[in-house]
């Protein structure tokens, strides 16, 4: 009790000194916090970018359908599946998908493209699908129009149709018969550049049962979740829930699979410029520490010639260094927070718009979290402990005459 009482009186008996000290522990810990909270918020932009523009955060498939996709890998959504799905507290919106792809046929052109069938109400509450669309209008504001589509860009170019013009398709239906029919272009998504839009064809959900014989079987239940940090929990809680051997309930690491380890290998690398601003807080913490315990080596000294116990001037030191640096700490938290928490709402806009799926991102994020917080502090007084014991042996060492005359 008695070594806790002068640690807290020798940062109080030299303000000037436990002041710098302090706030050069703090402007490392808060760099560190904010260095952190971009890296993490621009993987979770990633992750955001794929999630709501295209997977959800997990998705449902009849077994083997995500390792060979299949127009006969189908499956009937039963009521009781849609209630189960209703009274899940964790489950925001889900919505049905059927995937194909069929010949198109303008007037004059024609070209492959890949036909993706959504419910145009229950899509919106799950994906940013509405933003995709550059020209024209949404499924659902078109219900006046036969056989609505939204058609790529890229696919537009090709078969040379505008906005209101009818295209054909022809396809191969579920019960084996050719499946053709026509349908009228309402709208244009995503850009030329964009290779996720830029072949595809939305349509609704109905009319695309009807082209391909479905009848009322889908291949994709997309689901909504609150986070999607939820998504293995919850797929493996539905999965239960479900009780169907014949259904493969996944989250989005495992649907976008090749994205999610791309990803992990990038983040897994991105450490190595964290370790780099690790090292500079360390030596920042560490020339301050010295730079203070070099300053009272006079001090020390004299305390040694009065019989203080060396391990009592090494214990003091240590203790000392630890709680300003936890001091510190605790002030930098609450500017940490706001300016994480600021670069969260505001970001820092991109001078080049990044599009993915058809919806563009213009700004990067920083993530507003406990562990951009938690790591930086821990590792600051870890830091402050480790490098306060160099000095600290070396003031408890020191022959008393020679540190009273280095004053």
């Amino acid at each position: 009790m008695l070594i806790l009482k002068l640690a807290f009186r020798n940062l109080l008996r030299h303000k000037s000194r436990s002041l710098l000290c302090g706030l050069t522990i703090m402007g490392a810990f808060i760099l560190f916090s904010i260095s952190l909270g971009f890296s993490d918020g621009s993987y979770g932009s990633l992750i955001r970018m794929l999630t709501d523009t295209q997977s959800g955060h997990v998705q449902v498939h009849r077994q083997g359908y995500l390792e060979r996709p299949s127009l006969f890998r189908h499956f009937q959504l039963s009521q009781e599946i849609k209630q189960q799905l209703n009274d899940h507290p964790q489950v925001k919106a889900w919505t049905t998908r059927i995937f194909s792809s069929a010949l198109v046929f303008g007037e004059k052109k024609s070209s492959i493209a890949r036909l993706m069938a959504v419910d145009p109400d229950q899509e919106s509450q799950v994906t940013r699908i509405r933003e995709k669309v550059k020209a024209g209008k949404f499924l659902s504001d078109a219900t006046d129009v036969y056989n609505p589509i939204l058609i790529g860009s890229h696919l537009q170019k090709l078969i040379q149709v505008k906005v209101g013009e009818e295209v054909a398709f022809i396809g191969q239906g579920a019960d084996g018969s050719v499946a053709n029919d026509l349908f009228t272009v309402v709208g244009i998504v995503g850009k030329g550049s964009d290779a996720a839009e830029s072949r595809r064809v939305y349509l609704p959900l109905k009319n695309a049962q009807e082209f391909l014989s479905l009848g009322d079987r889908i291949h994709e239940v997309t689901i909504r979740l609150d986070h999607f940090n939820l998504a293995r929990k919850e797929a493996e809680s539905l999965r239960n829930i479900l009780n169907n051997e014949s259904l493969d309930v996944q989250p989005w690491q495992v649907v976008e699979e090749q994205f999610y380890k791309a990803m992990m290998a990038d983040q897994q690398g991105n450490w190595i410029s964290q370790g780099v601003i690790m090292l500079i807080v360390g030596l920042v913490i560490l020339i301050t520490v010295l730079m203070n315990a070099f300053e009272r080596r006079h001090e020390f000294g004299v305390l040694l010639a009065l019989g203080t116990p060396p391990g009592f001037i090494f214990r003091s030191i240590v203790l000392e260094m630890t709680l300003l640096s936890g001091l510190s700490v605790l002030v930098g938290s609450f500017f940490a927070y706001g300016l994480n928490w600021y670069y969260s709402v505001d970001g820092i806009k991109l001078e080049t718009p990044l599009e993915y799926g058809g919806v563009v991102f213009n700004q990067m994020l920083s993530e507003n979290s406990m562990s951009v917080l938690l790591i930086p502090a821990i590792f600051s007084i870890c830091v402050t402990f480790l490098v306060a014991l160099y000095p600290a042996i070396k003031s408890a060492r020191a022959v008393p005459i020679e540190a009273i005359r280095e004053n």
